[in-house]
């Protein structure tokens, strides 16, 4: 599976399946910005992961990490839907990760797996750390884009420290030119 940025792949895993997710060299970089910019990414997601989950949020166990690939646990299941159970469990997810300082950066239903276990959030490429008003506002922009129900998400949003903030700050960003 190839994604913009890294190439997914099943691996055998201490005798479990796993996926690896390995960022490929970008020719059209210099070569020493593209290292950089992959070793970065590639720390920065695994770090991402695992505070994500510190935080409460299901996400794939990251067992390995090298200079470019991450091997993590292999969730098997579907992208999220649009029944309100799941959205509003959605909304948590993101809120939890917005208490965290987390911003996911691609918050949408294709980056949320459901399994038997419930709601997982994948693939935190494009995240990084912040508690800007700005990028949580950004972050519920993505999603709410995606869904229908939006009543049902904003209900688990909620549970965000800076839920009015963010929803104000939203607000703002639509209104400016490149949103209209």
């Amino acid at each position: 599976m190839r994604g913009a940025e890294a190439i997914l792949s099943f691996v055998d895993f201490l005798g479990h399946k796993m996926i690896r997710k390995e960022r490929r060299a970008k020719a059209y970089r210099v070569p020493e910005l593209d290292l950089k910019i992959r070793t970065e990414r590639t720390r920065r997601e695994a770090r991402l992961l695992h505070k994500a989950k510190l935080a409460g949020v299901s996400t794939p166990t990251v067992y390995s990490v090298d200079e470019f690939s991450i091997t993590m646990t292999y969730l098997k299941g579907r992208k999220l839907g649009e029944g309100a159970k799941e959205l509003k469990e959605a909304g948590k997810a993101l809120a939890a990760l917005h208490n965290a300082g987390i911003i996911h950066g691609d918050f949408t239903p294709y980056n949320m797996i459901v399994d038997k276990e419930g709601l997982n959030v994948i693939d935190f490429g494009l995240g990084f750390f912040s508690s800007r008003i700005e990028d949580k506002a950004d972050d519920l922009i993505t999603m709410l884009r995606g869904i229908d129900g939006k009543d049902a998400f904003l209900s688990g949003y909620r549970k965000c420290r800076d839920y009015d903030a963010a929803m104000r700050r939203k607000s703002q960003i639509e209104m400016r030119a490149r949103y209209q």
